[in-house]
């Protein structure tokens, strides 16, 4: 083979190289879409938080000090992540009449939150009183955040339930990274459609880390001492305060989340900081169930940790896929 014919082989060669090399990127996807939890369908992925027993949260351990356990059996860990991950945030807001003396701190407090996230999240934003709306879809559009918020109007009742219903079925549909939703309220639902207990399964099963940011207390300790100072709650008995701020705490506890007492809305800045500062400090545990059935069952879940005195929290379970009611949707 002469040197010409040698050197054509070899130009053709690295020029089919190179569009083979150009068409395998273009089918994988790209590092800059974000990082992703559970490329694994199957993946089970565990935020777990973990504090000191005097304040504070335990930084820097290694992937060998957690144990997970599902239903009482060890786990092997397929994902381990001890720095923060990406993660989307649903901040659900109550635009219902009862919050409209404070709604101006409300957005400041939210706005400033949602300008400091890190670059890899993202965020959407849903409005609820007697209707639930979609105002952001997922993104980062930072320029209309101050329109959206300003179109807000207070008014009506509250359909917080119908709110955590819509935002675990509809708007984390399809999501496979890091979740939390986030929700501002003065806790007390009136006119939702869908009971308690819908809700709080539709939010165990969006897999969200639900953040509830509650006025109930501070409103029921407000009337207790000054009756004049009742205004719209004027006819709420003091059981109904109760037992709205149980539900709130269950529906947390069970997501993995957290209830937060502001006295009153003015302290929005701190609480949004607390929820920013527990997501930025969790680790991250994936792994695929030793239990291959998919039929729906809850599975409990336990994280243990080699870190004396520490207070370890996480979701407590979830329910597995559910491969019967999958084949009868299609």
């Amino acid at each position: 083979m002469t040197g010409n014919n040698k050197l054509v082989i070899a130009i053709f060669l690295l020029a089919l190289s190179t569009v083979l090399l150009c068409a395998q990127q273009q089918q994988q996807p790209s590092d800059q879409s974000g990082f992703k939890i559970g490329v694994e369908v199957n993946m089970v992925t565990v935020p777990v938080t973990v504090r000191k027993f005097e304040g504070g949260f335990v930084k820097g351990l290694p992937e060998s000090a957690f144990h997970i356990y599902e239903d009482g059996q060890l786990q092997e860990c397929s994902f381990f992540a001890q720095e923060k991950v990406p993660t989307r945030i649903a901040i659900i807001l109550d635009n219902s009449g009862s919050v409209r003396t404070e709604w101006g701190t409300i957005k400041y407090s939210t706005k400033k939150f949602l300008e400091n996230l890190a670059p890899e999240d993202a965020f959407a934003l849903v409005s609820f009183n007697t209707e639930i709306r979609l105002k952001i879809d997922w993104g980062r559009r930072m320029d209309r955040l101050d329109p959206v918020l300003t179109s807000i109007y207070c008014k009506d009742n509250t359909k917080l339930w119908d709110a955590v219903w819509v935002a675990s079925n509809d708007v984390f549909k399809g999501i496979r990274e890091k979740k939390a939703m986030i929700i501002m309220s003065d806790g007390l639902d009136n006119d939702s459609s869908v009971s308690y207990e819908e809700a709080l399964q539709a939010g165990i099963r969006s897999e969200a880390a639900i953040y509830v940011v509650s006025k109930t207390e501070a409103v029921r300790q407000m009337i207790t001492s000054d009756r004049s100072l009742q205004g719209i709650y004027s006819a709420v008995p003091q059981e109904v305060f109760v037992q709205a701020d149980l539900a709130l705490r269950r529906l947390a506890y069970e997501t993995g989340g957290r209830v937060l007492y502001p006295n009153s809305f003015g302290q929005l800045d701190n609480v949004y900081a607390q929820v920013d500062e527990e997501l930025r400090n969790q680790y991250t545990i994936g792994y695929i169930s030793t239990n291959a059935l998919k039929d729906g069952s809850y599975r409990h879940i336990e994280v243990k940790v080699d870190a004396p005195g520490a207070q370890v929290s996480s979701r407590p379970g979830y329910y597995s896929p559910d491969e019967l009611n999958e084949n009868k949707k299609r």
